[in-house]
């Protein structure tokens, strides 16, 4: 019998510890987000005092709904990472890109809670507390994203990708990014660059960000992972778009 076979470790393709830890990390950063977002001033404060006020009732905040969705994900990864660690580096991508979006959303939040108060949606106050708190709201998401690192780096890689799978990923992810907010530009007929970054924040940097993990990343199943959290991204947006506000969620467009 080989005696460097004997004597060697058992190799294990997930630190466990550390891949706990950091899904119940991702789980409480989660859960942080969502109580941001539940606190008043993520709300207008105009629905009880003027009851028809311009935008009508069911604008009640400046988050679109997408967000609610990304957080209940990132909610969902936390547990089952820490669960389930030998999940890590898929779960890993499913929470980086989520948390990258939701970043986006915060962003964008931060500047239109004054163009939601200018139409009439909310108070100045209200406004002013509203973008500190998206700003608060950003920083935890990009905290979701260097956890989600920290948790891919818990895993070993598996089937590393070809070179046409690099490249492919890599020039699709830009193409994304540059072309699909300009695409809605032309089709909402905007010319500002404002709202070719607020479509950049909200949709095409993360799936472009997705696609390139889809064609770089050292695992096949982070891989698959990655192109299946594109889509489902995608058609999130897409519902959101076509569905009616809903408990005062929207998609609001630039003004």
């Amino acid at each position: 019998m080989n005696r460097d076979v004997v004597l060697s470790p058992r190799p294990t393709a997930v630190r466990v510890v550390p891949a706990r830890v950091c899904g119940g990390v991702l789980a409480g950063l989660a859960g942080a987000m969502g109580v941001l977002l539940a606190l008043p001033a993520s709300w207008s404060d105009y629905p009880d005092r003027y009851p028809g006020f311009r935008l009508g009732l069911p604008w009640q905040t400046p988050y679109p709904s997408m967000l609610p969705a990304l957080i209940a994900a990132l909610a969902v990864a936390g547990v089952v990472a820490a669960v389930r660690p030998a999940a890590a580096r898929a779960v890993a991508v499913v929470a980086a890109l989520a948390g990258l979006q939701a970043a986006g959303i915060a962003v964008v939040a931060r500047r239109d809670w004054w163009n939601f108060a200018g139409a009439d949606g909310a108070s100045h106050q209200r406004a002013a507390a509203g973008s500190l708190l998206a700003a608060v709201l950003a920083v935890v998401a990009v905290a979701v994203v260097v956890v989600s690192v920290l948790l891919y780096r818990t895993g070993r890689g598996r089937q590393r990708p070809l070179r046409w799978q690099v490249a492919g990923g890599v020039v699709a992810g830009v193409v994304v990014a540059v072309v699909v907010p300009a695409l809605l530009c032309a089709h909402w007929y905007y010319t500002s660059v404002t709202a070719f970054g607020q479509f950049a924040l909200w949709w095409s940097l993360p799936w472009g960000a997705g696609l390139v993990a889809a064609g770089t990343v050292p695992d096949s199943a982070a891989r698959q992972t990655a192109v299946l959290s594109v889509l489902a991204s995608v058609l999130l947006a897409v519902f959101c778009l076509a569905a009616p506000t809903v408990f005062g969620f929207g998609v609001r467009l630039p003004d």
